[in-house]
């Protein structure tokens, strides 16, 4: 589209969802210079990194849930005590609206073997989330101050990504 302002054109490009080649290496660096910047402005020892959790934020939000109607009393993050955590419900909402409008959202029936399998690998991942307590981005700002711990748990969730890479590329080469 373009706009006519005096003797000056301007051209309106489409807006573009690509994300640039160096995402990754973009955003470990954004989030390091936040983490120092959080630790040494405001005094938070060491930054939370309650930003996006898959395992916690839907435990969180059953216990909230539950505190709430059922007047328990199970842990919940600080952060979310006075409000529910909703991240859970908006991978769910923003996952069928985007396949939604994609035209891509169908019901399938896989092998049962597979949907077994797919749910056990599911509950132990869950688990030994919930063991450690932890969601991916605060365990590697733990790692990089130097705990032990996060560091085994950093290099155990690098090494089920790659274990579950290959056995993705091993599930695709045989069909």
């Amino acid at each position: 589209m373009q706009i006519k302002l005096g003797k000056f054109d301007i051209t309106l490009k489409k807006p573009s969802l690509r994300m640039a080649p160096n995402m990754a290496l973009l955003t470990g660096i954004a989030m390091g210079v936040l983490a120092a910047i959080a630790q040494g402005f405001f005094n938070v020892q060491p930054p939370v990194g309650d930003g996006v959790c898959a395992v916690s934020h839907p435990a969180n939000l059953i216990n909230w849930l539950s505190n709430t109607v059922f007047g328990t009393e199970f842990t919940i993050h600080g952060i979310f005590i006075g409000v529910p955590v909703l991240t859970s419900v908006g991978f769910i909402l923003g996952s069928t609206a985007a396949s939604l409008k994609n035209k891509e959202f169908k019901f399938r029936r896989g092998p049962v073997r597979d949907s077994i399998f797919a749910f056990m690998l599911g509950f132990i991942i869950i688990n030994f989330g919930l063991l450690w307590g932890s969601c991916p981005i605060r365990t590697t700002i733990l790692a990089s101050y130097g705990m032990i711990w996060s560091m085994l748990v950093l290099l155990a969730i690098v090494l089920g990504v790659i274990a579950s890479c290959e056995y993705i590329k091993w599930k695709v080469r045989r069909m």
